[in-house]
């Protein structure tokens, strides 16, 4: 795959995830939309996490959920939020973040 047609795909996806925090009350929108350019997180939110979308049928957890925790903005956990085969819905798809993350949220 291109790295056009990888883009593209990356963009739908977190399009896709922007969409359902705001369905789900939260302000949303992608780094892209904010800065003009990929940058940080993949979206810039007000929930209380920090958010990489992946949309690649390749699975690398552990590189994935590094890249969300040193894209991290203030003190937001890092969680990877990504496209799970033949689910359009991202209510569908996966998120993988650590325990201590899980524990953080539980917590508040």
């Amino acid at each position: 795959m291109s790295g056009t047609t990888s883009r593209r795909k990356g963009n739908r996806a977190e399009l896709a995830v922007v969409k359902t925090l705001k369905a789900w009350g939260w302000q949303a929108k992608t780094s892209r939309a904010t800065s003009g350019m990929q940058k940080g997180c993949d979206i810039v939110t007000d929930a209380p996490v920090s958010i990489e979308v992946k949309d690649r049928t390749t699975l690398d957890l552990s590189g994935w959920l590094a890249q969300a925790e040193a894209n991290a903005t203030d003190d937001a956990p890092g969680v990877v939020w990504h496209k799970r085969r033949g689910q359009a819905n991202p209510e569908d798809w996966y998120v993988t973040m650590r325990g201590e993350t899980l524990m953080r949220l539980l917590c508040r």
